[in-house]
């Protein structure tokens, strides 16, 4: 079951995920499943918690990992915890744009580690788990499935920092060269998928029109 928090309360030495009706299948097709017991899933969107509302009878808040809910959070915990930070996710340029929009944003960050999210073969990527370990705080935007594996290779090391999935968090802070990503309006009406959709339509019509409802109706079962 993907036991989905009603609202998020930071815990060190936990790893937190966030959940919409993509990420939900695609989580629960993996083979990963089993071990996601351990993540703490909040609801990413306004999809997921109006499904858990109705369908569970549960009231959930909306908590995603961008800049109108929980990444300046986490940054500025860091900074005033002089906790250190290790970025993986998105292709070389892209992840060092983040590193720097982050220190720019966020004076007295520590990154110690920015990697891309593409591994050439397994060593590859077992030598960034061996250096992403060395962090206090591990943040990873590979997409659904790929960044919680992520989180958990880090804890069969004996990793005991706190963890983050960002989905596409890092790309859009690039994008919007470290200012907001959504309008003011966009965000006070929750209309955050309707602007990621204008701008992105080749990728995410299939996802939000299918596979939404699809993953809702087949794996809805699946949230406690």
């Amino acid at each position: 079951m993907i036991k989905l928090e009603e609202e998020f309360i930071f815990q060190l030495g936990e790893d937190y995920s966030f959940i919409n009706p993509y990420s939900l299948g695609v989580v629960c097709q993996s083979l990963i499943y089993q071990e996601c017991q351990r993540i703490n899933f909040l609801a990413d969107g306004i999809a997921i918690v109006a499904y858990v509302r109705l369908f569970k009878k549960r009231v959930i808040k909306r908590t995603s990992f961008d800049d109108t809910s929980l990444a300046p959070v986490v940054f500025h915990h860091a900074c005033q915890n002089d906790l250190s930070i290790a970025l993986i996710g998105g292709t070389q340029e892209n992840i060092q744009q983040a590193k720097d929009l982050l220190e720019s944003k966020y004076p007295g960050i520590r990154i110690l580690l920015a990697e891309p999210g593409y591994f050439d073969n397994e060593d590859t990527y077992q030598n960034c788990m061996d250096k992403a370990v060395s962090a206090d705080i591990l943040i990873v935007g590979m997409g659904a499935g790929k960044q919680e594996k992520v989180l958990l290779s880090a804890r069969a090391k004996g990793w005991q920092g706190t963890g983050f999935t960002c989905g596409g968090y890092l790309d859009q802070l690039v994008q919007a060269r470290g200012d907001d990503y959504y309008p003011e309006f966009i965000n006070k009406f929750h209309l955050r998928w309707l602007y990621r959709l204008l701008k992105e339509p080749r990728r995410l019509s299939k996802r939000y029109f299918s596979d939404y409802p699809y993953f809702l109706i087949k794996f809805g079962n699946k949230i406690e």
